[in-house]
């Protein structure tokens, strides 16, 4: 194990910490090994189970023990290698769907079954999405869990129960000061990354409350132990938990290491996402603390540009995008009126077209809406229309300032349509995917936008940062909702390819 070491900042704090990675320790699984070696022997899975003689014991093993289903870096250190024997801090760096909830959720499942007397803390960044995801979801603790051993959840006490009276807890980082009381002797920390109320406090205070121990863990002389889960940001919480090196292990996994279980359409924006920094933190995990804050200045306008004379005559849909200067903005930024075309191309990927940049600064109450009506109705010839004809076009609005009033200023002078939404996430988390779609020349400028274009190429998205982001606003909304969320994740830490009807049997 390596060594304390007083580590401050960059790229120091990850020179000499053991990593577990695909390239020294395998992309494989055993099970999706064992599916490989069928698939060439017979060109196909099915049937795999009578081909080599499987009891129903056996095809249970195989599905419910992460020795088998999971991948090394999906694995617990202790598993990979004896190295790894006493290790106290598992730091899961994975790309978007690369089965770090999958790890996490099966890390629970493994110490609760090896561990009667195991006292367990779920930490997630909010109630909902610990349920969605940690306890609930395709990976979560409820799905994983083998039919005899698969905890009862008590939703009144935020608490599971395992079928051996192991209690595991769960509480959002929010609540760090409900953690006190307890000592845990294991802990499951996922997307910390997404903490909102200071992390390195709720940290700590994960560090104070586990400190737990068990008759196991003195027989085997191992202490209590973190897994942390998380997609890779550059922030003070990241630095605080790798200077804590006693103990502290590495794996890292990238959205493509788990591509035989996602979306075709998620691994093509997993490859185009290599080409940015932020792409490489978000899908790749590399974790790199010297990015430059500004989203898009990295981002080559010219090599995607195309010329008003060349831009495609139909679009699959044309959005225009609205950021009126209202509310406490009123007074301050111009309004931002952005036109954005959306069509799949050739390469079978959607592009977006930033068609015109419209916005303006005016004292007339109505001015914004009088012009994203007329651009409305310009641009809409040049989107197909839907099984109605009706022209794929609509005017779109963030309504966190303005509320209802966007909506009913439009529809005073117009019967638009118009779709609004409540940011529920900040700037920089809606920006960041936009820029990695830039990055890969997914986005194209249709001419010279220069005023556009010098707001993006200051835009940090952070909280007092850069002040006019009225324009980039108008553009990320539309590309952020239409082209973004819209790209599925089916599956990303889903089962082997091998299928194994296993919920409902039990072992013999």
């Amino acid at each position: 194990m390596a060594k304390p070491n007083n580590v401050t900042a960059g790229k120091d704090l990850l020179q000499g910490l053991p990593v577990i990675r695909p390239e020294t320790h395998g992309r494989h699984s055993l099970l999706d090994r064992l599916a490989l070696r069928l698939r060439e022997r017979f060109g196909t899975t099915e049937g795999f189970a009578d081909r080599l003689g499987l009891t129903t014991q056996e095809l249970l093993v195989l599905y419910y023990e992460p020795e088998y289903s999971l991948r090394p870096a999906q694995q617990p250190p202790d598993m990979v290698s004896a190295e790894f024997a006493r290790w106290r801090t598992w730091f899961l760096l994975g790309g978007r769907g690369a089965g770090k909830t999958h790890a996490g959720a099966s890390s629970v499942i493994r110490e609760a079954k090896a561990d009667p007397e195991a006292r367990i803390l779920i930490v997630g960044p909010t109630y909902t999405e610990i349920q969605k995801n940690q306890l609930e979801g395709p990976s979560g603790i409820l799905t994983l869990a083998p039919p005899w051993f698969r905890p009862e959840h008590l939703k009144s006490k935020k608490q599971l129960v395992f079928p051996n009276g192991v209690k595991a807890d769960y509480l959002p980082a929010a609540d760090a000061d409900k953690f006190r009381g307890y000592g845990y002797t294991f802990e499951w920390l996922d997307e910390v990354v997404a903490w909102k109320k200071d992390p390195v406090a709720v940290f700590t205070e994960c560090g104070r409350v586990g400190r737990g121990t068990s008759a196991r863990m003195r027989r085997l002389g191992l202490s209590s132990r973190k897994v942390i889960t998380t997609t890779p940001a550059p922030t003070e919480l990241f630095r605080e938990i790798l200077k804590q090196r006693r103990g502290l292990v590495l794996s890292r996994s990238s959205t493509l290491d788990n591509s035989a279980h996602l979306d075709d359409d998620y691994a093509l924006q997993a490859l185009d996402a290599k080409k940015s920094p932020i792409g490489r933190r978000e899908f790749y995990g590399e974790l790199e603390f010297d990015l430059d804050p500004a989203l898009f200045r990295g981002v080559d306008w010219n090599a995607s540009r195309v010329k008003p004379k060349d831009r495609p005559s139909t679009f699959d849909f044309i959005v225009i995008g609205l950021d009126p200067a209202t509310g406490e903005k009123k007074g301050a930024d111009e309004h931002g009126i952005v036109v954005v075309g959306v069509r799949r191309e050739a390469d079978g990927r959607d592009h977006a077209y930033v068609l015109a940049d419209l916005s303006l600064k005016s004292p007339e109450p109505a001015a914004w809406a009088k012009k994203a009506v007329a651009a409305l109705k310009e641009w809409e010839p040049r989107a197909k229309k839907d099984d109605g004809g009706r022209p794929r076009a609509w005017i779109f609005a963030e309504t966190n300032t303005g509320g209802s009033m966007v909506t009913s200023t439009i529809h005073t002078l117009a019967k638009v349509k118009v779709l609004t939404e409540r940011a529920r996430n900040s700037k920089a988390e809606r920006a960041a995917p936009v820029s990695m779609l830039a990055a890969a020349g997914l986005v194209h400028m249709v001419g010279k936008l220069d005023k556009l274009e010098e707001q993006l190429s200051k835009f940090t998205g952070a909280p007092g940062g850069h002040a006019r982001d009225d324009r980039v606003d108008a553009m990320v909304w539309p590309i952020y909702k239409h082209v973004v969320k819209m790209r599925r994740n089916i599956g990303a830490a889903g089962s082997s390819e091998l299928a194994i009807d296993a919920d409902g049997c039990t072992p013999e």
